[in-house]
């Protein structure tokens, strides 16, 4: 049997305008769920908001530099 715990979510203001969430510890897979959602709701209902960049530690992608 699977046990799982519930996520965290934590929050670290960087600066005036940027700040640092981290939701974890997440089922394996469950963050292409979570972070497909997060962009569509932040690119399409928040007027006057816009996704500049988006980091996520670890992850090896072809546009990661």
């Amino acid at each position: 049997m699977l046990i799982t715990q519930r996520p965290a979510l934590t929050e670290e203001s960087v600066t005036d305008l940027r700040s640092k969430f981290v939701i974890e510890p997440l089922e394996p897979g469950f963050g292409y769920t979570l972070g497909n959602s997060l962009r569509r709701t932040l690119l399409s209902s928040i007027p006057g908001a816009a996704v500049t960049s988006i980091r996520i530690d670890g992850v090896l992608h072809e546009f990661t530099t």
